[in-house]
């Protein structure tokens, strides 16, 4: 499953990609323009990499977005975990064959932490 931090980095580099892509400029242009390299940016955009908050600072100022404009909000991070959970969820009760009230149970045993 994953983790409240690795949604917001997942979501943080989708929107870096899509705003360069709108600039049609290549992850090497912009890596050069923020001093980090090409892999870096490529990365940073799958949310593999978590970088500081100087060079999101950096990337944004080379897009020409506000900060703001790029990070998810807590709600967006919060529902697409819940479908990352759900996902999950489903992966396993399909794998172990669960019938229907062990999948609600285990549903609502999770739902209340």
């Amino acid at each position: 499953m994953k983790s409240f931090n690795s949604i917001l980095y997942q979501i943080l580099g989708a929107n870096i990609k899509s705003r360069r892509e709108e600039l049609n400029m290549n992850q090497n242009e912009l890596g050069e323009k923020v001093d980090i390299g090409r892999a870096s940016i490529s990365n940073i955009e799958k949310g593999r990499q978590k970088p500081p908050l100087s060079v999101i600072y950096k990337i944004c100022h080379e897009l020409d977005v506000d900060v703001h404009s790029i990070l998810p909000t807590y709600v967006e991070i919060e529902n697409e975990l819940k479908v990352e959970n759900e996902s999950s969820f489903k992966s396993l009760f399909d794998h172990y064959d669960l019938d229907e009230s062990t999948q609600k149970e285990i549903d609502d045993l999770f739902k209340d932490l």
